[in-house]
């Protein structure tokens, strides 16, 4: 499997994107205006404490005050107005609600998450083998810092693990020595695109493509600082007047992520549909009729779809409860069989997965944790008139809500005249309700057809 990063910036945006056997598996974007802050470690300085200390207002230095929260917990710790404090962001601001905090921040690397307040190592539970499992212990039997190995980590040498667990180390010194230093600020930026590119690139990446002369330096002075020589072979300059997304294919790619209805090449397709509670992952056979019965055909569509739909959600990034309908199978060993196949994919994902399932309806669920912005943030907003529903008020809808306006209008006395601009089909319709000499029609037929505009004159 040939495994490539593309890097693409312009004035607006940083683009990075995974390639697996040129399949788009991946993409992280960065807007200067938008910058994501989920992750980001802050020099804060508390402003208000409610409820005993349950709740405390940080300023770490945005528009909108951050929060610590320790609701329902035995042991709330003491702080008082203007103490100063290390925080990372949990989850960013949402609504009228600010940046929720942690005391207890972690810096990510590759195969290791570094835990300066703690002193508990943990390993992933997807490494079942207790051998692989000793071995990882005895590599950081000294270590008095907190730490969790993910799951490639087993794949790594003792010596890349402990020169990966030195890097994090120099990191948490870093931001302690910002804390001491600096007034209110960002100490460590979690969400930079090229750290993301840093920490994608490694032996498993065939080529690094970048289309901008700074980024390349950049990526290329770390590379050199680090001592990481090795890797500079596979970082390659884009020369080509042809924007690089669109050579590699990847606009394409995302425009089809952002569909509701995703086609595999065997003619089954998933539907993904978004809502306040969850999200929705249908499974259909589609032209999918093959040659086998209805039993195995069920099974082999289940079966090829795992892969698509846990690569779907990395992609568009989705987050919190999602629930998949699988093709009802009969037989339980094609059920369990369909349950580790899905299991064994979505243990690709860097996010956190969790309770993976049957209900007792017979649907798969579990939830992903929310790291960032979904992917449709980027390139999509919800439709002013449909409000997201995807269907816009059909014309008899329309002249139905028009008459009842008209009705409760035409009754005052100190309205003159109603003008209505919209298209010529609803006039023809509405003049078969009303013939009132208060209205007055202007054909426009460039308005929307989902609505129309009213004024009144007195």
């Amino acid at each position: 499997m040939s495994k490539c990063l593309i890097l693409s910036k312009n004035t607006y945006e940083t683009k990075l994107a995974l390639l697996e056997d040129n399949k788009l598996d991946e993409i992280y974007i960065e807007r200067e205006r938008e910058k994501e802050i989920s992750g980001n470690i802050y020099k804060g300085k508390i402003i208000d404490i409610l409820n005993k200390g349950e709740i405390i207002f940080v300023d770490i230095g945005l528009e909108k005050n951050a929060f610590l929260s320790f609701e329902n917990k035995k042991n709330i710790p003491k702080f008082n107005i203007s103490d100063s404090l290390i925080v990372q962001v949990e989850t960013e601001a949402r609504d009228e609600k600010g940046a929720r905090l942690t005391l207890d921040y972690s810096i990510n690397g590759q195969n290791l998450v570094l835990l300066p307040n703690s002193n508990n190592l943990s390993i992933s539970k997807k490494i079942e083998n207790l051998e692989a499992i000793k071995k990882l212990k005895d590599i950081f039997l000294n270590i008095d810092k907190g730490l969790i190995l993910r799951t490639k980590s087993v794949e790594k040498s003792p010596e890349a693990l402990l020169e990966e667990y030195k890097r994090l180390e120099l990191i948490d010194n870093q931001i302690k020595k910002g804390f001491k230093e600096k007034n209110t600020t960002l100490l460590y930026d979690s969400n930079s695109i090229l750290k993301k590119a840093l920490n994608l690139l490694d032996n498993d990446i065939d080529e690094f493509i970048i289309d901008d002369e700074d980024s390349f330096n950049k990526i290329k002075n770390n590379l050199e600082e680090n001592e990481k020589n090795y890797l500079l072979k596979k970082i390659k300059k884009y020369f080509k007047d042809e924007d690089i997304f669109s050579y590699y294919n990847i606009d394409s790619q995302i425009e089809r992520a952002l569909d509701r209805k995703v086609y595999l090449d065997s003619g089954a397709y998933i539907i993904i549909e978004k809502t306040e509670a969850l999200i929705s992952i249908d499974v259909n056979t589609g032209q999918n009729t093959g040659n086998k019965t209805s039993q195995e055909l069920i099974f082999q569509t289940n079966l090829e779809v795992t892969k698509e739909i846990a690569r779907q959600i990395k992609l568009r990034n989705l987050a919190g409860i999602i629930i998949v309908d699988f093709i009802d199978m009969k037989k339980f060993s094609d059920r369990k069989r369909v349950l580790e196949e899905f299991k064994k994919y979505l243990s690709e994902d860097k996010a956190e997965i969790n309770s993976v399932e049957y209900t007792n309806l017979g649907l798969i669920q579990f939830t992903r944790k929310r790291q960032g912005k979904e992917l449709a943030f980027y390139y999509k907003e919800k439709c002013q008139y449909c409000e997201g529903t995807g269907y816009f008020l059909s014309k008899e809808r329309i002249i139905l809500n028009l008459l009842e306006d008209l009705n409760n209008q035409i009754k005052s006395q100190d309205i003159k005249k109603i003008l209505i601009r919209t298209k010529k089909d609803i006039i023809k319709e509405l003049n078969k309700y009303i013939d009132n000499n208060k209205i007055e029609y202007i054909e426009d037929n460039n308005f929307y057809k989902i609505g129309y505009k009213m004024e009144l004159y007195n």
